[in-house]
């Protein structure tokens, strides 16, 4: 695999542990990564400002997929960005509000927070693990934010079974909807994935996707993992994920990613 040039890693179940911890050698395999030639792309459903926050000791040296492929940035630089149309996260809202059947939390994943209605403020503490900006609101009509993506978050973990039965049959014809994990359903303009992500820097950074190597292991990695030629899914991933990959990586409590890394840093690979 001496022709790899970018690697994007997943963040949830992927890269951090259930822990939700960095593996302690990704800064100096970031940066020996970088003397070879070879970026490092985080993929992550998460928004731009959390990434910064999380990496900002080595942000100059990482490309952020932030929002599930609805931004790219590297270097302080915004490569691309997909926004929602206020008309559009308005029925987004209404939808996930009018369903009676199945608890649904909506979250507007603006540019600059994530805006949450007031009277579901009791899942601070999960929320602010994924966003570290946030405005809680009293009345969505005074809402007013620059969106790239639309969230439902599933307090009893359904995010799947709502998603086959609910939001991916009546959204997927207008959006890109996925499931991000057992208590997300992420939402976002038709179009945008990670898979996309992996063809707009193939196209930005004139990197051919059969030099990419990818690693995930939820629904929303599916297109990154099919859109290249090096795709790892966890071992802790769902089957229905290692189907769509080329390649198992240990799982990301056994620092799956960082042993692949390193292989390929040790010219193991």
């Amino acid at each position: 695999m001496t022709d790899i040039k970018l690697i994007a890693i997943d963040m949830d179940h992927t890269l951090l542990n259930d822990k939700g911890q960095i593996p302690e050698n990704f800064t100096d395999q970031v940066l020996a990564l970088k003397e070879q030639g070879i970026q490092v792309a985080i993929a992550s459903g998460r928004p731009l400002y959390t990434l910064v926050d999380m990496f900002s000791h080595i942000e100059d040296h990482l490309i952020f997929v932030s929002d599930n492929g609805a931004a790219i940035t590297k270097q302080q630089e915004q490569l691309f960005n997909s926004i929602i149309q206020q008309d559009d996260y308005r029925k987004l809202m209404a939808f996930t509000l009018e369903q009676e059947t199945a608890a649904g939390i909506p979250i507007l994943c603006a540019l600059d927070a994530a805006y949450i209605p007031k009277a579901h403020d009791q899942y601070d503490e999960v929320y602010r693990t994924f966003y570290t900006n946030i405005y809680y609101y009293d009345d969505f009509a005074s809402v007013d934010a620059v969106v790239n993506k639309f969230t439902v978050y599933t307090p009893n973990n359904d995010a799947v079974d709502q998603y086959s039965a609910i939001y991916g049959p009546a959204l997927n014809q207008r959006f890109s909807a996925t499931v991000s994990g057992k208590e997300w359903i992420d939402i976002m303009n038709k179009r945008i994935d990670k898979g996309q992500a992996m063809y707009q820097l193939s196209n930005l950074l004139n990197i051919s996707t059969d030099q990419m190597m990818a690693f995930g292991d939820n629904y929303n990695d599916i297109e990154m993992l099919t859109a290249v030629k090096y795709s790892y899914a966890m071992e802790n991933a769902h089957d229905d994920i290692k189907e769509q990959a080329n390649f198992i990586a240990p799982s990301n409590n056994d620092l799956g990613v960082s042993k692949v890394i390193q292989d390929l840093l040790d010219g193991n690979l």
